[in-house]
């Protein structure tokens, strides 16, 4: 399966490819279910813009799951939008390295350790949720688990059909 051409989206998508503009190819994967698409519009703006973490947290959770999935497309875009969210380019290469790489603050190995522990465990483990439950709320860390969460389903799609990085 392909990107479907924005230009063959169905009419039920109209709202959504306005908001989106050039939608990425992501979202055009996403495009052949519409009902799929319409459902997951809602729960990605959570993530995106309206989650109780920060930007900065945010992306750190999205690359180490990317990296943890091996999911260059994320990777590439999320470098772009950790250096918006204030990340420096030495903070996102240490990404890779994980929680034990010196430099961290406390919050942040905590945040790094919390999407390990969801790739490998599917929950985020008792010594960890200790760790988090010093530096996060019950939404931060409810916000914590559906941003890796939404990511490794991400990645099941972009690694399942080899989504390709836009041309744009």
């Amino acid at each position: 399966m392909q990107p479907l051409n924005p230009e063959n989206w169905p009419a039920e998508l109209n709202e959504i490819q306005s908001f989106l503009g050039v939608p990425l190819n992501i979202q055009c994967m996403m495009a052949h279910h519409p009902a799929l698409l319409k459902a997951w519009m809602p729960f990605r703006n959570h993530v995106i813009a309206h989650s109780a973490l920060s930007a900065r947290q945010r992306e750190l959770l999205i690359l180490r799951t990317a990296h943890n999935c091996k999911a260059d497309y994320e990777w590439h875009h999320h470098v772009k939008r950790g250096l918006l969210a204030g990340l420096a380019r030495v903070e996102i290469d240490r990404v890779r390295a994980g929680a034990a790489a010196a430099g961290w603050q406390a919050d942040e190995a905590a945040l790094l350790a919390a999407a390990d522990d969801c790739h490998d465990n599917l929950c985020i483990t008792d010594n960890t949720l200790t760790e988090v439950r010093q530096h996060f709320s019950a939404q931060q860390q409810l916000d914590i688990i559906v941003t890796v969460g939404m990511y490794m389903t991400l990645a099941l799609i972009i690694k399942t059909w080899d989504v390709p990085m836009e041309d744009h």
